[in-house]
């Protein structure tokens, strides 16, 4: 990896979020230059994207909360609300982000 490629990140979205970045950016991944570390919620910031539209974060692959700290090098997907199915549990989102308006939640009797 070089030098250059090691502080940059790539982002993508899914969902509505990708055809978002697509119209946005044009290409998919967006590589964006990282000085620093950010978390997801900063990043999201960055993209203008609004924290109820991001249920959680892929980071290079596993589930993160919006908190999650994100470093140069790293891949990064936001995926917003919505996703069908059993995966939302056997990839761990429910409890990634409990204190995220936009998560799921299991209504209590």
């Amino acid at each position: 990896m070089s030098e250059q490629s090691k502080q940059m990140i790539e982002v993508r979205g899914f969902l509505h979020l990708d055809a978002a970045f697509r119209k946005k950016y044009g290409k998919i991944p967006v590589i964006m230059n990282l000085d620093k570390p950010i978390t997801g919620a900063e990043l999201a910031e960055e993209f203008e994207i609004p924290l109820d539209e991001i249920e959680v974060i892929f980071v290079n692959g596993f589930v993160q909360a919006l908190d999650y700290v994100i470093h140069p090098g790293d891949r990064v997907a936001f995926l917003p609300p919505g996703c069908p199915g059993p995966y939302r549990i056997a990839l761990g989102f429910y409890g990634k982000n409990q204190d995220n308006e936009a998560n799921f939640k299991i209504k209590k009797k």
